[in-house]
This record gives C-alpha cells, structure tokens and sequence, in this order.
C-alpha cells in the first residue's frame, strides 16, 4: 500500500502549543495549528487499500495525491454510500475520490480556516506548502485552541505560569483498564492484541490501584501459581501518577529520568487519563519545525 506520512512528526501529531488568550489565537496562521504526519493515498492506489487505511486508522477521510501533489480527497461517507449498494469495491482510488477539495496554504490566517470549517460540512482541510501536503487542521483542533478562552478563572489560577501545558492538556483518555479480580489471562490477551506495554489496575469507581505490565506478566510465566489467578496477585502497586493539573514539564523530567514509558494521570484519586512520552513530543513538536 502507498501510504506515506506526509511532514516530519508521524501520524496525528499536534505541532501547535495552546494559546491563552483571544488576542493571541487571532494572530495564528494554519502552520501553527495544522496536525503533521498525515496519512495520504495515491490515486491510482486499490480502493480496497483505501478503505483498510481508513479502518486501521480510524479517520474518516484520506487526502489524495498525484506525485506528492494533493489531487482530491475521499472520504467514508462516499465509500459507505457505494458500499451499502454494492457490497464490493472495485477499481483504484481515483475511481471514486472526490476532485473538489477545499485546501489552504501553510501562511493562511486560522481565522479563515476557521470561517470554513463552521460554514460547511467537511471537518478537515489540507494544509499545502509549496504545493504539497504538510498537514490537516480539523475542527477538533479548532477545539483545542479556542478552548482556553472559556478556562474558569479558578482552574486558571492553578497553573504555576500563564500558558504552561498541563498533564490534562496532553493526556490521552478512553484508556484500556483492568480489574484487580481480572483473569490473568485476559490482562495478557489485551497487552498483546493492543500493544500496549501495561494496563492500569482499577476499582469500580475508576480509583487506580495499581498496574500490570509487561514485565510483570513476563516474570511470572514459569510460576504454576499463575495459571487460573487474576490480576491482583501479580500487578504492581505502588505506581508513579500525576494529578491532571501537574505542569508537563515535570512529568517530562520523570519521565526522562526513569524507564517506564507513560504515567497515570488522576483526578484525586480516579484515573482520567496516561501521558506517554510520545504524547509529551507531540505538544513539544513545536520546538522544530522551523
């Protein structure tokens, strides 16, 4: 499959720190805002190869190119339509991509972009740059940015420096959990399927208790104990976590400082999220791309 990331920062990744103010946001241009490393597809790729890359990745349209050109667009919504009357795709990408594509350059003002996202039923557009796709600004996006107006004065003063990013700006949510009474088993069949290299531990109410990792499951796998016992007998308790309010910055140093590759992030004591360190580069991609 011609799959290509288009830009330097893999896929979805945020190239834009979070503005504070209105009078800021109004002075971004689409560079600041735009996701790099965007999934595109060629046009004379198989149409079935298209529709797997939009299952896989989850998104709901793919940008079109022609040597390294955007040359349309092809969305879920075309391919639903044709699938739900013909059960089988055949042909190649540029049979059924959409050549009317809505795009914008690197310099545009976000304002503009904004303007059309709200206007109309598309809810992402091309970032170009000399031509070529450099990125995706999306209305989720447009979210992330605008958000910060309607921050509650309470919560504002938290922050220990007016605009310092928060674990609960770069934390990911919708998490893998287990329970402590969960079989073993099960906890080895997600991290596998998932590829994940632990899964949080909680009760009911979503209170962390511990986690299983990698290498705790790996430990025990010569243990007869271990056939037929749950979770609780093996995880491991005493776990690094950060409230949601903590500055990025320090969980970075933590981070940096030891092994593990993500921490729990609590609200009191109920998980509401992990932030990884590939989350912490994606908030900090910032730094290079000029």
């Amino acid at each position: 499959m011609d799959q290509k990331m288009c830009a330097a920062g893999g896929s979805g990744g945020q190239c834009a720190c979070v503005p504070e103010s209105a009078e800021k946001t109004e002075q971004l241009l689409a560079w600041d805002v735009m996701q790099c490393g965007v999934v595109t597809v060629d046009r004379k790729e198989p149409v079935q190869n298209a529709v797997m890359l939009l299952i896989e990745r989850d998104i709901s349209g793919l940008p079109v190119t022609c040597e390294g050109r955007l040359d349309g667009m092809l969305s879920e919504k075309d391919l639903l339509k044709l699938l739900y009357e013909t059960q089988y795709l055949p042909g190649l990408v540029e049979d059924y991509m959409s050549d009317a594509v809505t795009s914008f350059n690197a310099d545009e003002k976000l304002a503009v972009i904004h303007q059309h996202l709200v206007e109309n039923s598309f809810r992402r557009v091309p970032i170009l740059h000399e031509g070529k796709i450099a990125g995706m600004i999306t209305r989720a996006d447009l979210v992330r940015v605008y958000k910060e107006r309607f921050r509650p004065p309470a919560e504002a003063s938290q922050c220990s420096c007016q605009g310092e990013l928060l674990a609960e700006d770069a934390m990911r949510c919708g998490l893998l959990t287990v329970y402590p009474d969960t079989p073993l088993y099960d906890a080895m069949d997600m991290i596998a399927r998932h590829h994940v290299t632990g899964l949080p531990v909680v009760d009911r109410g979503m209170n962390l208790l511990g986690i299983i990792t990698e290498k705790d499951v790996l430990d025990c796998v010569d243990n007869p104990d271990a056939v037929g016992a749950t979770v609780e007998a093996f995880m491991t308790r005493d776990v690094v976590s950060f409230d949601r309010k903590t500055s990025l910055h320090r969980i970075c140093e933590c981070l940096i400082e030891n092994s593990f590759h993500r921490v729990p992030i609590l609200d009191g004591t109920r998980l509401v999220g992990i932030v990884s360190r590939s989350d912490i580069l994606k908030h900090r991609a910032a730094v290079f791309k000029r």
